[in-house]
């Protein structure tokens, strides 16, 4: 029987067996080469929620508003650069994972971080239809239940040949915000 004191423990272990898992997932089961901090993908992928999004470019990051540990710092640097140059042909795209959250509030927050952000707002069942076409962990925070413990890629996706086309996941923070930009600069 387990005491109190263990618990914890035991949801840290378990938590810290997902993100293993997750990040095990993407290098053995998708054909993929690690390389300059990113994983190279280039899978085409079912993303209907992404169909409204006219832009060749999407640099993609589920997160939930209000997280300040993550997706605050990671959105920030985004905005350092998302130049002119990128905006014409590339738009950053912020999914929230917490759905008991009205309906604009992605929206709101991501602009904050800049005006030509989009948030969008996912159902849990239309989460659950794309979690495993994105490798996403996401779990309830151990202390609120309105937090989240999650992932913290960033997906680069482009459109070819009318599809979208998974180019990249970056995994290492702080990422290299030059490669970045570089393999956006790429696809053009």
């Amino acid at each position: 029987m387990r005491t109190k004191k263990q618990l914890p423990l035991t949801i840290t272990l378990f938590a810290s067996f997902m993100l293993l898992f997750i990040f095990l997932q993407n290098i053995l089961f998708i054909t993929t080469t690690l390389k300059d901090s990113k994983i190279v993908v280039e899978k085409e992928i079912d993303a209907i929620f992404l169909d409204a999004i006219e832009e060749k470019n999407i640099v993609l990051f589920f997160g939930y508003v209000g997280c300040s540990d993550i997706c605050t710092p990671l959105l920030q640097e985004l905005s350092t650069l998302y130049t002119q140059e990128l905006q014409d042909s590339t738009t950053v795209v912020f999914v929230n994972l917490l759905p008991a959250i009205t309906s604009d509030q992605p929206q709101l927050f991501a602009s904050s971080f800049h005006e030509k952000f989009k948030g969008l707002y996912l159902t849990q069942k239309e989460l659950y239809d794309i979690d495993r076409e994105f490798s996403l962990f996401y779990t309830p925070g151990l202390i609120d239940a309105n937090e989240l413990s999650h992932s913290d890629s960033i997906y680069l996706l482009t459109k070819s040949e009318g599809k979208r086309v998974l180019k990249s996941i970056y995994t290492t923070h702080p990422f290299n915000t030059n490669q970045l930009t570089q393999d956006i600069k790429n696809t053009l």
